[in-house]
């Protein structure tokens, strides 16, 4: 047998798993379209990426490996720190701390007055059957981990930012059941603004790449959205983070790793 052909084989299952993957992700964003939508791309929750990260890894590793053998030290070497270089960048670029909005002494106070109020009154919502019992249904498939529970009567009730009228809820699906982790403001009319609470420490977000039929489902996301939807702009939204998130108690998405350590340990 010749020397190089296990690096072969290992480096055809790098690739194989990573073409797998790959495939295993293409059939989860079929059957979930609007994951694109807020999906990262570095994602450690995701067994499709894991399995494309890895088997990209393997076969890297291994026709480094080959290099070395059969080429030139040198270039193995070099085809090494590409690798090493490739994984610390995204070591790094996904555990650095994002630079926060620091704000004035008053709205801080008001961003902690909000978010205070909001945890308060949500406490009840702790357990998912007592929403459910005040009226709160899933917007988006139970079969994802993270699931916007939406109050029907709120959302047309006159009521802008009323902690005791939280529009929505959001439900993490962890290994020991669902988890409060937020609730979420929304505004009633799409075309209005959003109330300044504290400037750049509560900032307010909305969507228009989402693709929603006409009985307001969300379908897919743009541009390929199915026939008979279409998408257009979002009434302007704020989220309220009960569990760490490193991008702030307010921003519009949760980071990877603070839902991986929800998703592990509830």
């Amino acid at each position: 047998m010749n020397r190089a052909t296990p690096a072969l084989v290992i480096g055809f299952g790098g690739a194989g798993a990573a073409l797998l993957g790959l495939a295993w992700d293409v059939s989860i964003h079929s059957t979930f379209p609007s994951l694109a939508a807020h999906e990262s791309p570095f994602d450690v929750l995701s067994p499709a990426h894991d399995l494309i990260a890895i088997g990209i890894l393997v076969a890297a590793s291994s026709a480094a490996w080959t290099i070395a053998r059969e080429v030139s030290t040198r270039l193995g070497l070099a085809a090494v720190a590409v690798i090493v270089i490739s994984v610390g960048w995204i070591g790094d670029a996904s555990l650095t701390v994002p630079a926060l909005p620091t704000g004035t002494s008053e709205q801080r106070a008001a961003a902690k007055a909000l978010w205070q109020q909001t945890e308060t009154a949500t406490e009840r919502y702790r357990t998912l059957a007592a929403a459910k019992t005040d009226g709160y249904i899933a917007y988006n498939s139970v079969g994802q981990r993270l699931v916007h529970y939406v109050n029907p009567s709120y959302m047309q009730d006159g009521r802008v930012l009323d902690p005791s009228h939280v529009e929505s809820l959001l439900y993490e699906n962890t290994l020991k059941g669902w988890v409060l982790v937020a609730a979420m403001y929304s505004q009633e009319d799409p075309n209005s603004a959003p109330p300044d609470v504290a400037g750049d420490l509560t900032p307010w977000h909305r969507h228009d790449d989402l693709c929603f039929t006409r009985s307001g489902a969300v379908v897919g996301g743009a541009p390929g959205c199915p026939p008979g939807s279409a998408t257009y702009f979002t009434p302007w939204m704020l989220h309220v983070w009960f569990v760490s998130n490193r991008y702030g108690r307010f921003a519009a998405d949760l980071d990877s790793w603070s839902e991986l350590a929800i998703e592990l340990f509830g």
